[in-house]
Protein backbone atom coordinates (compact mmCIF):
# COMPACT_ATOMS: atom_id res chain seq x y z
CA UNK A 1 0.00 0.00 0.00
CA UNK A 2 2.75 2.38 0.97
CA UNK A 3 4.65 1.46 -2.15
CA UNK A 4 1.62 2.20 -4.35
CA UNK A 5 1.08 5.51 -2.60
CA UNK A 6 4.69 6.46 -3.18
CA UNK A 7 4.48 5.69 -6.91
CA UNK A 8 1.21 7.61 -7.13
CA UNK A 9 2.72 10.66 -5.47
CA UNK A 10 6.11 10.49 -7.24
CA UNK A 11 7.42 13.86 -8.40
CA UNK A 12 10.04 14.34 -11.10
CA UNK A 13 12.36 17.25 -11.83
CA UNK A 14 12.41 19.15 -15.11
CA UNK A 15 15.66 17.38 -16.06
CA UNK A 16 14.02 13.98 -15.71
CA UNK A 17 10.99 15.16 -17.70
CA UNK A 18 13.30 16.41 -20.45
CA UNK A 19 14.82 12.94 -20.77
CA UNK A 20 11.47 11.15 -20.58
CA UNK A 21 9.61 13.30 -23.11
CA UNK A 22 12.37 14.55 -25.40
CA UNK A 23 11.18 18.13 -24.82
CA UNK A 24 14.01 20.57 -24.09
CA UNK A 25 13.97 22.02 -20.55
CA UNK A 26 14.04 25.58 -21.93
CA UNK A 27 11.00 24.76 -24.05
CA UNK A 28 9.20 23.36 -20.99
CA UNK A 29 9.89 26.59 -19.10
CA UNK A 30 8.64 28.67 -22.04
CA UNK A 31 5.44 26.58 -22.28
CA UNK A 32 4.84 27.05 -18.58
CA UNK A 33 5.28 30.81 -18.89
CA UNK A 34 3.26 31.22 -22.08
CA UNK A 35 0.63 28.47 -21.94
CA UNK A 36 0.53 27.51 -18.23
CA UNK A 37 1.76 24.01 -19.14
CA UNK A 38 3.68 23.75 -15.90
CA UNK A 39 4.06 20.99 -13.31
CA UNK A 40 1.26 20.08 -10.91
CA UNK A 41 3.31 21.04 -7.88
CA UNK A 42 6.49 22.71 -6.68
CA UNK A 43 8.76 21.75 -3.84
CA UNK A 44 8.94 23.90 -0.68
CA UNK A 45 12.06 25.41 -2.25
CA UNK A 46 10.20 26.32 -5.46
CA UNK A 47 11.59 23.54 -7.69
CA UNK A 48 9.30 22.17 -10.39
CA UNK A 49 7.83 18.74 -9.60
CA UNK A 50 6.09 16.91 -12.43
CA UNK A 51 3.73 13.98 -11.89
CA UNK A 52 3.28 10.95 -14.13
CA UNK A 53 0.03 12.55 -15.34
CA UNK A 54 1.91 15.73 -16.26
CA UNK A 55 4.41 13.67 -18.26
CA UNK A 56 1.70 11.71 -20.10
CA UNK A 57 0.04 15.02 -21.04
CA UNK A 58 3.31 16.47 -22.33
CA UNK A 59 3.99 13.31 -24.35
CA UNK A 60 0.61 13.66 -26.07
CA UNK A 61 1.42 17.26 -26.96
CA UNK A 62 4.86 16.25 -28.27
CA UNK A 63 3.33 13.53 -30.47
CA UNK A 64 0.76 15.92 -31.95
CA UNK A 65 3.45 18.52 -32.62
CA UNK A 66 5.51 15.82 -34.37
CA UNK A 67 2.46 15.35 -36.60
CA UNK A 68 2.57 19.04 -37.52
CA UNK A 69 0.20 20.67 -35.04
CA UNK A 70 1.15 24.01 -33.45
CA UNK A 71 1.65 24.32 -29.71
CA UNK A 72 -0.53 27.44 -29.63
CA UNK A 73 -3.47 25.46 -31.06
CA UNK A 74 -3.32 22.53 -28.63
CA UNK A 75 -1.63 23.83 -25.46
CA UNK A 76 -4.91 24.50 -23.60
CA UNK A 77 -6.77 21.37 -24.72
CA UNK A 78 -7.59 18.71 -22.09
CA UNK A 79 -5.94 15.28 -22.19
CA UNK A 80 -9.10 13.59 -23.49
CA UNK A 81 -9.21 15.88 -26.51
CA UNK A 82 -5.50 15.49 -27.19
CA UNK A 83 -5.90 11.71 -27.13
CA UNK A 84 -8.80 11.88 -29.59
CA UNK A 85 -6.82 14.12 -31.92
CA UNK A 86 -3.86 11.75 -31.80
CA UNK A 87 -5.99 8.70 -32.55
CA UNK A 88 -7.81 10.43 -35.40
CA UNK A 89 -4.65 11.78 -37.03
CA UNK A 90 -2.77 8.51 -36.79
CA UNK A 91 -2.81 7.29 -40.40
CA UNK A 92 -5.33 9.61 -42.04
CA UNK A 93 -2.89 12.49 -42.49
CA UNK A 94 -0.66 10.54 -44.85
CA UNK A 95 -3.66 9.59 -47.00
CA UNK A 96 -4.75 13.21 -47.25
CA UNK A 97 -1.25 14.38 -48.14
CA UNK A 98 -0.89 11.69 -50.78
CA UNK A 99 -4.26 12.54 -52.34
CA UNK A 100 -3.95 16.31 -52.15
CA UNK A 101 -2.43 18.54 -54.79
CA UNK A 102 1.19 19.63 -54.28
CA UNK A 103 1.57 22.69 -52.06
CA UNK A 104 2.23 25.80 -54.12
CA UNK A 105 5.51 26.99 -52.66
CA UNK A 106 7.49 30.21 -53.02
CA UNK A 107 11.20 29.89 -52.19
CA UNK A 108 13.05 33.16 -51.55
CA UNK A 109 16.80 33.58 -51.15
CA UNK A 110 19.75 33.14 -53.49
CA UNK A 111 21.37 30.09 -51.88
CA UNK A 112 18.03 28.60 -50.87
CA UNK A 113 16.62 28.91 -54.39
CA UNK A 114 19.69 27.22 -55.86
CA UNK A 115 19.38 24.42 -53.32
CA UNK A 116 15.74 23.72 -54.22
CA UNK A 117 16.45 23.94 -57.96
CA UNK A 118 19.23 21.39 -57.54
CA UNK A 119 17.11 19.06 -55.38
CA UNK A 120 13.71 19.66 -56.96
CA UNK A 121 12.97 15.91 -57.26
CA UNK A 122 13.51 15.56 -53.53
CA UNK A 123 10.24 17.43 -52.88
CA UNK A 124 7.55 15.94 -55.15
CA UNK A 125 4.73 17.22 -52.91
CA UNK A 126 5.76 20.84 -53.45
CA UNK A 127 5.06 22.90 -56.56
CA UNK A 128 8.05 25.21 -56.26
CA UNK A 129 8.68 28.69 -57.66
CA UNK A 130 12.06 30.23 -56.83
CA UNK A 131 13.01 33.89 -56.39
CA UNK A 132 16.79 34.27 -56.50
CA UNK A 133 16.83 37.48 -54.50
CA UNK A 134 17.96 38.35 -50.97
CA UNK A 135 15.22 37.82 -48.41
CA UNK A 136 15.45 41.36 -47.04
CA UNK A 137 15.14 42.91 -50.50
CA UNK A 138 12.14 40.71 -51.29
CA UNK A 139 10.37 41.47 -48.00
CA UNK A 140 10.90 45.21 -48.46
CA UNK A 141 8.95 45.27 -51.72
CA UNK A 142 5.18 44.83 -50.97
CA UNK A 143 4.31 44.59 -54.67
CA UNK A 144 6.85 41.81 -55.16
CA UNK A 145 5.55 39.96 -52.11
CA UNK A 146 1.90 40.26 -53.21
CA UNK A 147 2.57 39.12 -56.75
CA UNK A 148 4.68 36.16 -55.62
CA UNK A 149 2.28 34.94 -52.93
CA UNK A 150 -1.00 35.42 -54.79
CA UNK A 151 -1.93 31.73 -54.91
CA UNK A 152 0.75 30.19 -52.70
CA UNK A 153 0.29 27.80 -49.77
CA UNK A 154 3.84 27.93 -48.43
CA UNK A 155 6.68 30.43 -48.22
CA UNK A 156 10.23 29.27 -47.46
CA UNK A 157 12.52 32.26 -47.03
CA UNK A 158 16.20 32.72 -46.22
CA UNK A 159 17.02 35.75 -44.08
CA UNK A 160 20.36 36.70 -42.51
CA UNK A 161 18.92 38.50 -39.49
CA UNK A 162 15.47 38.94 -37.96
CA UNK A 163 14.43 42.01 -36.02
CA UNK A 164 11.24 43.76 -34.85
CA UNK A 165 10.44 45.26 -38.25
CA UNK A 166 9.99 41.74 -39.66
CA UNK A 167 7.23 40.86 -37.19
CA UNK A 168 4.54 42.86 -38.96
CA UNK A 169 5.71 41.75 -42.41
CA UNK A 170 5.46 38.07 -41.55
CA UNK A 171 2.18 38.61 -39.70
CA UNK A 172 0.60 40.01 -42.89
CA UNK A 173 1.79 36.97 -44.83
CA UNK A 174 0.61 34.40 -42.27
CA UNK A 175 -2.79 36.16 -42.07
CA UNK A 176 -3.28 35.07 -45.70
CA UNK A 177 -3.26 31.47 -44.42
CA UNK A 178 0.16 30.88 -45.93
CA UNK A 179 2.53 28.63 -44.02
CA UNK A 180 5.82 30.44 -43.45
CA UNK A 181 9.26 28.87 -42.88
CA UNK A 182 12.24 31.15 -42.24
CA UNK A 183 15.90 30.14 -42.27
CA UNK A 184 17.87 32.73 -40.31
CA UNK A 185 21.30 33.30 -38.77
CA UNK A 186 20.76 35.97 -36.13
CA UNK A 187 17.85 37.31 -34.10
CA UNK A 188 16.82 38.60 -30.66
CA UNK A 189 15.00 35.98 -28.59
CA UNK A 190 11.95 38.22 -28.11
CA UNK A 191 11.52 38.51 -31.88
CA UNK A 192 11.72 34.72 -32.26
CA UNK A 193 9.09 34.24 -29.55
CA UNK A 194 6.66 36.63 -31.24
CA UNK A 195 7.17 35.03 -34.66
CA UNK A 196 6.78 31.55 -33.21
CA UNK A 197 3.53 32.63 -31.58
CA UNK A 198 2.32 33.75 -35.03
CA UNK A 199 2.91 30.21 -36.27
CA UNK A 200 6.11 30.96 -38.19
CA UNK A 201 8.43 27.95 -38.40
CA UNK A 202 11.98 29.07 -37.64
CA UNK A 203 15.16 27.24 -38.68
CA UNK A 204 18.40 28.66 -37.24
CA UNK A 205 21.66 28.24 -39.15
CA UNK A 206 22.63 27.57 -42.74
CA UNK A 207 20.92 25.30 -45.24
CA UNK A 208 20.83 21.77 -43.85
CA UNK A 209 19.01 19.24 -46.08
CA UNK A 210 17.85 17.02 -43.21
CA UNK A 211 16.30 19.98 -41.37
CA UNK A 212 14.61 21.21 -44.54
CA UNK A 213 13.25 17.72 -45.23
CA UNK A 214 11.90 17.47 -41.69
CA UNK A 215 10.31 20.92 -41.90
CA UNK A 216 8.69 20.26 -45.29
CA UNK A 217 7.19 17.04 -43.91
CA UNK A 218 5.98 18.93 -40.84
CA UNK A 219 4.18 21.47 -43.05
CA UNK A 220 2.64 18.68 -45.12
CA UNK A 221 1.37 16.97 -41.97
CA UNK A 222 0.04 20.26 -40.64
CA UNK A 223 -1.76 20.90 -43.92
CA UNK A 224 -3.26 17.41 -43.74
CA UNK A 225 -4.45 18.00 -40.17
CA UNK A 226 -5.99 21.35 -41.10
CA UNK A 227 -7.64 19.71 -44.10
CA UNK A 228 -9.17 17.10 -41.79
CA UNK A 229 -10.42 19.81 -39.46
CA UNK A 230 -11.74 21.83 -42.38
CA UNK A 231 -13.61 18.80 -43.72
CA UNK A 232 -15.15 18.21 -40.31
CA UNK A 233 -16.05 21.89 -40.12
CA UNK A 234 -17.76 21.80 -43.52
CA UNK A 235 -20.24 19.29 -42.11
CA UNK A 236 -21.43 22.14 -39.89
CA UNK A 237 -21.07 24.85 -42.56
CA UNK A 238 -18.22 26.51 -40.66
CA UNK A 239 -14.64 27.51 -41.42
CA UNK A 240 -11.79 28.41 -39.13
CA UNK A 241 -10.44 31.98 -39.04
CA UNK A 242 -6.88 32.65 -37.93
CA UNK A 243 -6.30 32.90 -34.19
CA UNK A 244 -5.92 36.52 -33.01
CA UNK A 245 -3.86 37.64 -29.98
CA UNK A 246 -5.30 39.73 -27.16
CA UNK A 247 -5.15 43.47 -27.84
CA UNK A 248 -6.07 44.64 -24.31
CA UNK A 249 -4.94 43.23 -20.97
CA UNK A 250 -7.04 43.76 -17.82
CA UNK A 251 -5.34 47.02 -16.88
CA UNK A 252 -5.93 48.42 -20.38
CA UNK A 253 -9.63 47.53 -20.08
CA UNK A 254 -9.85 49.28 -16.70
CA UNK A 255 -8.21 52.37 -18.21
CA UNK A 256 -10.65 52.27 -21.15
CA UNK A 257 -13.66 52.11 -18.80
CA UNK A 258 -12.39 55.17 -16.96
CA UNK A 259 -12.43 57.16 -20.20
CA UNK A 260 -16.21 56.98 -20.57
CA UNK A 261 -16.72 60.11 -18.44
CA UNK A 262 -14.23 62.09 -20.52
CA UNK A 263 -15.71 60.92 -23.82
CA UNK A 264 -19.30 61.50 -22.70
CA UNK A 265 -19.99 58.07 -24.18
CA UNK A 266 -20.97 54.75 -22.61
CA UNK A 267 -19.43 52.64 -25.38
CA UNK A 268 -16.10 51.92 -23.57
CA UNK A 269 -17.65 50.18 -20.52
CA UNK A 270 -20.10 48.22 -22.70
CA UNK A 271 -17.34 47.11 -25.06
CA UNK A 272 -14.95 46.20 -22.25
CA UNK A 273 -17.70 44.08 -20.68
CA UNK A 274 -18.17 42.24 -23.99
CA UNK A 275 -14.42 41.71 -24.30
CA UNK A 276 -14.20 40.25 -20.79
CA UNK A 277 -17.12 37.91 -21.44
CA UNK A 278 -15.78 36.76 -24.79
CA UNK A 279 -12.29 36.29 -23.36
CA UNK A 280 -13.71 34.18 -20.54
CA UNK A 281 -15.70 32.02 -22.96
CA UNK A 282 -12.66 31.78 -25.24
CA UNK A 283 -10.70 30.24 -22.36
CA UNK A 284 -13.65 28.05 -21.35
CA UNK A 285 -14.10 26.66 -24.87
CA UNK A 286 -10.51 25.39 -24.81
CA UNK A 287 -11.23 23.19 -21.79
CA UNK A 288 -14.17 21.32 -23.33
CA UNK A 289 -13.50 17.64 -23.77
CA UNK A 290 -14.09 15.61 -26.91
CA UNK A 291 -14.77 11.93 -27.47
CA UNK A 292 -13.91 11.91 -31.17
CA UNK A 293 -12.53 14.01 -34.02
CA UNK A 294 -15.93 15.46 -34.91
CA UNK A 295 -16.43 16.83 -31.39
CA UNK A 296 -12.87 18.16 -31.35
CA UNK A 297 -13.56 19.95 -34.66
CA UNK A 298 -16.71 21.57 -33.29
CA UNK A 299 -14.90 22.76 -30.15
CA UNK A 300 -12.03 24.08 -32.25
CA UNK A 301 -14.53 26.04 -34.34
CA UNK A 302 -16.31 27.41 -31.26
CA UNK A 303 -12.97 28.59 -29.92
CA UNK A 304 -11.92 30.08 -33.29
CA UNK A 305 -15.11 32.08 -33.76
CA UNK A 306 -15.13 33.28 -30.16
CA UNK A 307 -11.50 34.32 -30.61
CA UNK A 308 -12.44 36.23 -33.77
CA UNK A 309 -15.44 37.89 -32.11
CA UNK A 310 -13.31 39.06 -29.19
CA UNK A 311 -10.73 40.46 -31.60
CA UNK A 312 -13.37 42.39 -33.58
CA UNK A 313 -14.88 43.89 -30.42
CA UNK A 314 -11.36 44.91 -29.37
CA UNK A 315 -10.98 46.68 -32.71
CA UNK A 316 -14.28 48.46 -32.06
CA UNK A 317 -13.02 49.59 -28.66
CA UNK A 318 -9.80 50.79 -30.24
CA UNK A 319 -11.81 52.85 -32.75
CA UNK A 320 -13.83 54.47 -29.94
CA UNK A 321 -10.70 55.29 -27.94
CA UNK A 322 -9.01 56.79 -31.00
CA UNK A 323 -11.87 59.22 -31.67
Amino acid sequence: MKEDHYVEQARMSIGVVERMTGINANTLRMWERRYQLGPSTRSPGGQREYTATDIDHLRLIKKLMDKGMRIGDIAQLPTKTLTSLLLDTGDDSNDIVNKSNPLKTEVVGISLSRYFKTHIKRYPKLAITCSEIEGEEWLSDPDLVDSALGDKDLLILQQSALNKKHIERFKKISEQKIHVVVLYLYSHQEVLEVLEKQGIILLPGNIEPSFIDETVNKVLRLTANLSSLDQSGKAFDISLPNSQPRQFDEQALIDAEALSTKLNCECPPHLTDLIRRLSAFEEYSQTCGAENWKQAAVHACVYSYTNQARYLIEKALRAVLDE
